[in-house]
């Protein structure tokens, strides 16, 4: 495996929305973030605007992306009911009051789904041949946001700062014990603020899901299984997303010379 530089940082939150395709009146979430959230949380840090297309499809082409599932959280269902006009011809409304005060309504039921105290931390990596922003821009990006910074949506603010590192490496899951063991002292004040959320604490391995065809060979060939996420960035201002191949890789926490926290 080549050493290549990666941007990892750990996201923690009381509630957190990680996508689904959404049709109709159902919200749905995934186990891990989405490479989508990812370049979202990302831009709010650049000061990226939502309408900034070619930015935003810079980030997508530029950066490969994966995720270590440290605790998945648990769903909770959060159900909606929301009124709007019916749809008719011509018809117009400036603003929320105007629909409201329409006499012909249209009750609609809606339900969300939330990962509540999910913990994950992502990997970034610049694919070669590509430009855009450098993985110390985003480093600083992360530790001083231009726009507020949520988990998948503006209700699930950050329950622990993120703690972004710059690290070199030789290969994915090295990163990933490379970051543990750099953040090994602040990994002892998080595990008391969050029980049970320290990565690797069961004997079961943690899955890492990556990026297929983003620059690493040996884990794309090394990959246990392959899933299909629509989490490619087309529009994000339309919310209009492609289809993106990724694989899993099993992780078991390195314990560099001490017992877990």
């Amino acid at each position: 495996m080549a050493v290549r530089d990666f941007l990892v940082f750990r996201l923690v939150g009381p509630m957190a929305a990680w996508g689904d395709i959404a049709v109709g009146e159902r919200r749905g979430t995934w186990d891990v973030p989405a490479k989508s959230a990812i370049l979202g949380l990302l831009a709010a840090g650049l000061g990226i605007d939502r309408a900034d297309r070619t930015a935003h499809e810079a980030l997508d082409r530029g950066l490969g992306f994966a995720v270590r599932q440290d605790r998945p959280g648990r769903l909770l269902r959060d159900y909606h009911t929301a009124q709007a006009p019916k749809a008719r011809k011509n018809a117009r409304w400036s603003t929320r009051r105007d629909e409201l005060n329409d006499d012909d309504l249209n009750t609609v039921l809606s339900d969300r789904l939330y990962r509540t105290n999910a913990i994950a931390t992502p990997a970034i990596w610049r694919r070669q041949g590509t430009e855009g922003p450098t993985l110390d821009q985003l480093t600083q990006a992360l530790l001083r946001p231009r726009f507020t910074p949520y988990l998948g949506r503006k209700a699930c603010p950050l329950g622990w700062p993120p703690r972004p590192r710059l690290l070199q490496a030789d290969g994915l899951l090295a990163a990933f014990d490379a970051y543990d063991s750099a953040e090994w002292d602040a990994a002892r004040q998080f595990h008391k603020a969050y029980p049970g959320g320290w990565p690797g604490d069961t004997d079961r391995p943690t899955p890492v899901w990556f990026e297929i065809a983003a620059g690493l060979d040996d884990e794309d060939t090394a990959a246990l299984e392959r899933r299909q996420r629509r989490d490619g960035i087309t529009n994000r201002a339309l919310w209009q997303f492609t289809d993106r191949w990724e694989g899993r890789l099993d992780w078991r926490r390195l314990i560099h010379g001490e017992s877990a926290p």
